[in-house]
């Protein structure tokens, strides 16, 4: 769904994952084809909704996350996006311990509560 897609990285409405060669940035890619891969489609399996549309959110890509970053993320246009994904963190490192923030708290809570 392009129209409720955004680059919050880039702040325009193009959120196309910025290559490498050790794809590092493929794994929003690869979750969108999970779920909403076309039913009957002669390549390979099915997504979980193969009817349903996927927003593309870009935001990690960028030298710094902030809290408003991941809140408005997680908050965009949540008249057309019903289901969020969000499977970003910290790298699993072992040692590396990190949460949601106050704004990105008070997103969850609004959209679980007010949407």
């Amino acid at each position: 769904n392009a129209d409720a897609s955004y680059d919050f990285s880039s702040n325009d409405p193009f959120p196309f994952p910025r290559y490498t060669d050790d794809w590092f940035n493929s794994h929003g890619t690869r979750c969108a084809g999970e779920v909403s891969a076309a039913a009957n489609n002669n390549i390979c399996g099915v997504g979980v909704a193969y009817n349903s549309k996927v927003a593309g959110i870009r935001m990690l890509d960028q030298p710094f996350m902030t809290d408003i970053i991941e809140a408005s993320s997680i908050s965009h246009m949540p008249q057309v996006i019903d289901i969020y994904s969000a499977s970003w963190g910290p790298t699993d490192d072992g040692k590396t311990v990190d949460g949601p923030r106050e704004l990105t708290l008070q997103a969850m809570a609004d959209g679980v509560n007010k949407v």
